[in-house]
């Protein structure tokens, strides 16, 4: 059985795939490999999957892997759009956008998910809603296939292990770095300045 975090970036995607490595799931965060080769070998090294190219796969990933389970985090849009303006800006440099071996790639797939490589607050907004819609129609009829989890507002293991089958560990549920506010605050400054042409 395959598992595959499905929900977009910066709705959790990393704290999900340290959750399903406690789990004994061995998961593979960000299997940019796969974005050109679905059958590329990590497919067969690991059993989860979560990140960017997964939200562009997924579809694929069900025909390919029958029985797998989907799990979708989402996040509030207001909490959502915040996040993903740091990661436009600060975060981008953060995790090497322009690093020569991906930078081609992270571009075409952010093209394909949100239609812009640049930060765009109405269209990233549409984006997100439309692709939220689109899973849920997409297993409708299929609930026993999809979780849908949201980390901020306290899902964690209760949920998750609930629907693999697993038995809750003693661990607490893992969540991403804190010291990412720091990046956070930094950006949001960075962001007004430019806003007030300074």
């Amino acid at each position: 059985m395959k598992v595959f975090g499905i929900g977009l970036q910066r709705t959790g995607t990393t704290s999900l795939a340290k959750a399903l490595n406690i789990l004994k799931i061995k998961t593979h965060q960000f299997p940019i490999e796969l974005y050109h080769d679905i059958d590329h070998s990590i497919i067969q090294r690991f059993e989860g999957f979560t990140d960017n190219p997964i939200p562009l796969l997924y579809k694929q990933l069900d025909k390919k892997y029958p029985n797998s389970k989907f799990i979708h985090t989402v996040r509030s849009e207001g909490e959502w759009i915040k996040s993903i303006q740091w990661l436009y800006t600060l975060g981008s440099k953060k995790f090497e956008w322009k690093n020569e071996q991906r930078k081609d790639v992270i571009r075409e797939m952010h093209l394909k998910l949100y239609g812009t490589a640049t930060f765009d607050e109405a269209l990233f907004l549409q984006k997100y809603r439309a692709y939220n819609r689109d899973v849920t129609e997409y297993f409708a009829n299929r609930p026993a296939d999809l979780l849908v989890l949201d980390l901020t507002q306290g899902d964690g293991f209760d949920k998750l292990c609930s629907f693999l089958g697993k038995g809750k560990p003693g661990a607490p549920f893992p969540h991403r770095n804190k010291s990412e506010a720091f990046w956070k605050v930094a950006a949001r400054r960075v962001v007004k300045k430019i806003l007030r042409g300074s």
